[in-house]
This record gives C-alpha cells, structure tokens and sequence, in this order.
C-alpha cells in the first residue's frame, strides 16, 4: 500500500512526517519512506510457535532441544520457521498447508481424530512427537431464574442471566403436555446481572410461561 505525500515545503513536509508517521505506525505496523511517498507494510499476527535450529535440532518457542507439542484437535496453529536451509521442517500429518520449508509459515489444522502425529527435519530425521487433545467442553450454562413477570400489552419478563446468553419465553396452555410455544420477543437486554426481556402476548389469557436460554 503505498500512501502519497502532497507537495510542501522541505520544513513543512519534515513537520508533517513527524506529527502523521508515529499514528500511521500505531495502527498499520511497519512504514518506509519512499522519498516521495509512504509505504505501509500491514503488521503480521504472531504465529501460534517460532521454530529455529541452533544446531542439530529444533528449538519451538524457547523449548529445546525437539519438543513435544500437545494440540487441540480441530484447531488451527501457525508455525513462523526461521530455520536453517539444511533442517527444513516438516509435520507429518494431513491438514498441513506450505509443509517442509525451513522459511516461512506452516499452516496447520489438526485432524479432529483421535491419532498423534509427529515433525522432524526432512534432511536429517531430528524431531518429536505431536499429542493431540480433545477440545474441552464448552461451560455449563448459567442458571437462569424468573425474578419478575408484569402483564400489559406486553409481557416484561426481568430474569438473571449473563450478556452471553439470551432469553426465549415460551407458553403452553397444558402442563402435561410437551408443546411449548415461542413468544416474540421485540427487546432482550442485559444489565446489572438481569435480562429484560419484552415480548408479545400469548393468544390466550390462561395459559403458562416459562424461560428458555440459548447461547448469543
């Protein structure tokens, strides 16, 4: 990307350099001056591991020599390579995007299997395991409970909560039947530990309503 400079004044220019460089810097990354324009070089996300080679084997993110990895099945992990040209590094295992290379990056997304794999240098054989893991489980929902219910035109029902999740109200004209049906809901807001929730109501005047929370 590169970013003209309007014509100005030596003294103008130099002042304008100083004030615009260090904010274009905070946010783009790396810049060069081009003599007549700017060049704006995006900065890059770090990588999930830095692999180099201080010898015979490979250091991953300061652990050395040839560490065993654990990983996430079904996630995905980048590896910066900055290794010498003789120990191009290599990851035996499917999903394994710009493999073998002792420059670069190594995309990888683990197989959601439950197998390991391994890497190790091409030339030379040095390496190590890589264990996969299952993803843990996600958290338990939260505990929801009806605090207040006020019948006008709408419904306005005040229940705990988190932000994280939203409130379905339901009604059922029979306890002991298993048909419950879904009110529309017009607001849903969260404040102070309570969901607001206002919805329409229900055809009937005799019937029940419950809570249902689902995930945002």
């Amino acid at each position: 990307m590169n970013l003209s400079i309007p014509f100005m004044g030596r003294r103008a220019k130099s002042t304008f350099l100083s004030r615009f460089i260090p904010k274009l810097r905070k946010t783009l990354g790396s810049i060069v001056w081009m003599g007549t324009s700017l060049l704006l070089l995006q900065a890059a996300e770090a990588a999930d591991f830095t692999v180099t080679s201080p010898g015979f084997f490979y250091a991953i993110s300061g652990m050395s020599p040839n560490p065993t990895l654990t990983l996430v099945r079904g996630k995905t992990y980048t590896f910066l390579i900055n290794a010498g040209p003789t120990h191009p590094f290599f990851i035996n295992s499917p999903g394994v995007q710009k493999n073998n290379i002792s420059q670069g990056t190594i995309t990888y997304t683990v197989p959601n299997v439950a197998s390991n794999y391994s890497y190790f240098c091409s030339v030379h054989g040095f390496g190590a395991q890589i264990l996969t893991i299952p993803a843990p489980p996600p958290p338990p929902p939260p505990t929801i409970k009806l605090l207040s219910l006020t019948v006008a035109s709408n419904l306005v029902l005040v229940s705990t909560g988190t932000n994280t999740w939203s409130v379905k109200p339901q009604y059922s004209t029979n306890l002991g039947s298993t048909n419950w049906f879904a009110l529309t809901v017009l607001t849903n807001r969260f404040l102070n530990g309570t969901n607001e929730t206002i919805c329409g109501r229900p055809p009937d005047d005799g019937v029940f309503i419950r809570i249902q929370s689902t995930p945002n």
